[in-house]
Formats: structure tokens, sequence, C-alpha cells
């Protein structure tokens, strides 16, 4: 299978359209639709034809913005279908996020296969919210399904997107509900709805919004638009894994999933990697069907065709796809019954990020590289989980250190800013993907350029120089042994390819790899097997001041070769802002904070008796 360049059928007819056809759902609602139907000199071709369902809330006549569109799959013999989702746009009702998606996908699939352009298959496919409304259909194993693409989607809500580690994930949840919302009925029935609402997704005024949260109900901008504002005030109330996240739509069943065909294409940057990682362990559990999983380089956006910057890095020319080719060739073979090459099995292509010799290209970007490489299975059968340990001389070491501790002030006021990462939503002020790991000014959450490994407040840890190239690839988690003054603190882990000085880079670069977080109270988790990540805020439990507890933070998986030179570097700390709410320390519910934010003293033991560390997967 050539990840890069995938078979492509030609384009072998012309387009027909129709526009906003009414989709009945069961309870009567009328859902607006377009079909993309193959035609020949402006008249229908007889048909019938297999069809591709996408669902989307963003607006159905853009679904350029997903590729590929309805022309493309109409030109090469496929029926496109795209669905305003419930109370979006053209389609009534009113818009919820996510739990509604199962019923009204599988009422739309239901008049699909009874349309006489439809030969009765159909595939599902979409990325992002669409990638979780194809989601919601392949998880009910409607009649007709046969086959799904499914790119950059979450997995569990909870995890995925409105939390992560018990901690609030601002950046994406303020812009997703703002973007929403300003795009939503109340909105386009009020032009200065409209208007407050775009206001508010500027830059300055978001990071304002975030700065003030948690927003309370009725008390910011969210209020012009009371049926977002709901569902948003909601997400911040639910701050445990209850029933309310366990809901189909906020995460799904892969065992009770279709046994068909499922591609799944996503980006080691991505805020869905997690869920992207559990797709393809749960999809392919206990089935037959093959599911192939292509892990980029890039982040959330970048799914459309792997560019080959992300972040503040240009991952070289290996790294770009033909994305519309990739699904064209999955549907060829496993929806018309095309032989395309594809094999069977589960194999999961990694793009694996590669180091460079530290320069910055024309646009002023890190030249990083990159390989591509093809596993029977992942984690891959030679990755070694190999435990570096903390040590409190600042070492990264294979040996456990003597005993010792570390301490910092975690203080509210003052946190410890993010600079790139895994993130989807609000790119003005949280770029997307790797960056240096110092201050920069044109970030609001920035007050300087130093890098963030001298702040007090951070803890780095770092190997010697690498003697040869030392390879990651598979699932990285961090155990740490801490205490901390207050009853309710956060503990954030940073894994770091530290590039040595250089004539375009004198101070190195410190590039992130993965990152991730966990709230003390809420460090108990779950994990339903082997292959998943965990599940985090099931319980609640405060700490006693001074009392030493294990948290693990989960960084997933990435795949990424340390090179020769330079150094691996694990940064600790308690807080990542703008992306995720800082703690203020004092134990209260994210919603209901009313106590002034205190500085917690907070602290990392090392040594026999409490030996934190991170595993990393090795190969070779």
């Amino acid at each position: 299978m050539n990840i890069a360049r995938p078979q492509r059928s030609p384009a072998t007819n012309g387009v027909a359209t129709l526009h906003d056809v009414a989709v009945t759902m069961r309870d009567g609602t009328k859902l607006a639709t377009d079909i993309y139907l193959p035609a020949q000199n402006g008249a229908l071709l007889p048909g019938p034809f297999p069809v591709v369902l996408e669902r989307t809330p963003y607006l159905k006549t853009r679904n350029q913005t997903n590729t590929p569109d309805g022309a493309f799959w109409a030109s090469r013999g496929y029926v496109f279908v795209t669905q305003d989702c419930r109370g979006r746009h053209k389609s009534d009702g009113v818009f919820i996020s996510y739990p509604v998606e199962a019923d009204d996908g599988v009422d739309t699939m239901a008049w699909i296969v009874e349309q006489p352009w439809c030969n009765g298959k159909v595939a599902v496919t979409g990325s992002s919210y669409y990638a979780s409304t194809a989601q919601a259909i392949l998880c009910r194993n409607p009649p007709g399904l046969v086959a799904a693409v499914i790119r950059v989607g979450a997995g569990d809500y909870h995890e995925d997107g409105a939390w992560s580690g018990g901690a609030f994930q601002l950046t994406h949840n303020i812009n997703y509900a703002l973007g929403l919302a300003a795009l939503g009925k109340e909105a386009q029935a009020d032009p200065a709805i409209q208007k407050a609402f775009e206001k508010a997704l500027e830059t300055k005024e978001a990071f304002r919004l975030m700065q003030r949260s948690p927003l309370a109900d009725g008390q910011s901008v969210m209020a012009l638009a009371p049926t977002y504002d709901a569902w948003y005030q909601e997400w911040q109330q639910h701050e445990q894994y209850d029933a309310y996240w366990q809901q189909e739509g906020y995460r799904f069943d892969y065992h009770a999933a279709a046994d068909v065909p499922i591609l799944l294409i996503g980006t080691w940057y991505d805020e869905f990697l997690g869920g992207m990682l559990d797709a393809y362990t749960g999809y392919a559990e206990g089935k037959t069907a093959p599911v192939h999983m292509i892990m980029g380089g890039g982040f959330h956006s970048s799914v459309y065709s792997m560019s080959t910057v992300a972040g503040d890095v240009d991952f070289g020319p290996n790294l770009p796809l033909d994305v519309p080719g990739l699904l064209l060739q999955w549907f060829d073979q496993h929806v018309k019954g095309n032989d395309r090459g594809l094999p069977s099995g589960n194999p999961f292509h990694a793009f694996r990020i590669e180091s460079a010799a530290g320069r910055k290209t024309s646009a002023g970007n890190l030249q990083a590289a990159g390989s591509w490489q093809s596993f029977d299975r992942w984690p891959p059968a030679d990755a070694v989980p190999t435990a570096f340990h903390l040590s409190p001389d600042y070492a990264l070491t294979r040996q456990v250190p003597p005993a010792g501790a570390l301490s910092y002030d975690h203080d509210p006021d003052d946190p410890v800013p993010t600079i790139g990462g895994n993130v989807s939503s609000g790119l003005q002020i949280v770029r997307a993907g790797p960056a240096d790991q110092r201050g920069d000014l044109s970030l609001l959450q920035c007050n300087d350029t130093h890098p963030l490994a001298e702040r007090p407040d951070v803890l780095s840890f770092a190997t010697p120089t690498l003697d040869k190239d030392t390879e990651v690839s598979g699932p990285i988690a961090v155990t740490l042994y801490v205490s901390s003054s207050a009853i309710d603190t956060d503990f954030t882990a940073k894994l770091v390819d530290l590039y040595p000085p250089s004539a375009d880079y004198p101070d190195g670069y410190a590039m992130n790899i993965a990152d991730a977080i966990v709230r003390t109270r809420f460090r108990r988790f779950t994990q339903q097997g082997p292959g998943y990540r965990r599940i985090y805020a099931q319980v609640e439990e405060k700490t006693a001041p001074g009392e030493i507890v294990a948290v693990t933070i989960d960084l997933w998986s990435t795949s990424v070769m340390f090179k020769a030179g330079h150094r691996i570097r694990l940064d600790i700390a308690s807080s990542n802002f703008p992306r995720f709410d800082v703690n203020p320390n004092t134990g209260e519910p994210f919603a209901a904070r009313r106590l002034p934010p205190i500085v917690a003293r907070n602290t990392v033991h090392m040594g026999p008796d409490h030996p934190s560390h991170i595993v990393l997967p090795l190969r070779g």
C-alpha cells in the first residue's frame, strides 16, 4: 500500500445536484439534505449507485472544507449525501452537541437505502464533528452500512474535548462553542447577535473569556444564544465522568459497531489523538473486517492534506498525503469491490518524526524530517516499554536514583503558558503542533521570551546527550509521586526533543512531542483494557496537605526518532494555560469556584520508595 500516492479511479461522468431535500426523522423533524448524483450531459445516469454519507453542523454546502466534496464522489460513480445536523442551518429542530446524532444518522440511513438511486450499499465518513456523526452510525450498525473512513474524531468526549485528566480544555471549549453559536439559529436570525459572537471570537476577546472562566450561566456572550449556552453550561458543570458523558454520542461503544472495513486517519498533534487510538483498538477487537490506521505528523486541521508544516516545524516532503485518494481507494475496494491492493488485517501506518540539522526554512520554521513506517499492530511488537527515572539532580536516567524531592510554587495568577500542543480550536491563541518551548510575545499568554524550562515553576529532567539515534514509538505515560500544600492541584508532563545549539538556533530548540495533565482530586482512572487510554475523573478524592500520592499522566502515543547529539527531556509543572484551565488549588468544583486562588507548594518525590518515572517504548 502506497501511503503517499494511493490509487485514484478517474472521474468519468458529470454531476447533478438536488438541494435541501427534507428528510424526516422519527420525531417528525426535517433535516435539509443535499444529494450529488452521477450524470451525463445534464441527465441522471440510471444507477443505482453506492452512497457516501456525511452529516455536518458546519453548513453542508461548504463540504469542500472536509474534503473530498460531492462532485468528487458523484463524478466517480457514487451518490454523495450531505446533511445539516438537527438545528443547524437549513435543518429544523434544536441543536444539541452530539447526543442526538445516532438516532438522526440511523433515520437518514434508513431513508437512503429506500431511494431508487441507492444500490443498498452506504459508506460513512467525516472528520472532527463529522467523524462523530459517522461513528454514531457505525456503532448502531444499521442496514446498508458497508464501510467507513473516520478522520481526527473523538472517542470519548470527556477525555478528548471538554475535559482531559480532570482539567477543562479552555482553548477548545470556548472557541468551539463560540464558533458554533456564531453560525447558529439565534445568530442567523439576528445580525446583532451574530456580530457579537464574531467579536467574541477575535483573539483578545476570546482570551479574556478564557481568563474569566468558568463562564457563569447568563453572564457572558453565550447568553445571547440560550440553546448553545445550555449545553456549554452542562459541559462546565459535569466535570466528573458521570452518566452525562457516558450517554451515546459523547462516547462510542466500539464492541457494538458494525463489522465493516474501517480506515482511520489521525495526527500526532491532534486533540482527538487518544480517541483515534482507542478507535483503532476498539473497532478491531473481536471483528473480522480490516481496520487500518494512518497516523500523520500534523495537527487537527492539517488532516485534509497532511501539509508539511505543523506549529513552528516543517516535517519535510515525506509527510503529505493524498487524503481524497486514500478515501477513494478504500471505498473503491470495500464498497464497489474493485481490488485496489489494500491488505487484510489491521496495519498501523505511522509517520515517525525525525530530527534534522537544526536549520530554519526560508519560511522561518524549524526544518525537521520524518518517514512512514508500517506495523502489523500498535504498539509495535518490538517496542520495549522502558522506565526513565526522574532524579533529584534533574537527570532522566534508567537507574533508580537516590531518594530526594524537588519543589516549586504553583501560582494560579502566573500560569505556565501554552506553547504549541494538541489543540483543534482557537488556533489564533494556541498554535497547534510543535514549537520551541520558550515565550513568544505574539501570544497573549506570554509575558517574555525566556525558555519555559527557566521558570521556577517548571522542573526539567533530561538524559545525557544521546550517543546514538533512539526511537520512541508507542504509548507513553508518566507516573509521579507528589505532594502539595493544597487539597487539590494539577501536574502536567511534557516530552521534549532537545536540539543542540546551531547557527539558526544558538540556544538550541526544545520541540514538544507530547503533553498532558492530571488534576490530583481526579487522579483515579479506569482503563478498558490493553490498547486503550485512561479515563479520569470517575472518583473525586482530595489530598491532605503534604500527603504523598501517585498520579499517572497519560501522554497517549507518539513515534519519534531522537537523533544522536540530542537529549530527551521531560518537563513537569502545574499549569498549561490557556489549553487547560488553571487550578486555583482550592478544591472547588470548576463551575462553582468562588474562593480566591491560593499558591500551592508542590513537590515531586523520587527514589526507591517513590520511583517517579516516564515509560518510553524504545525500538532498536
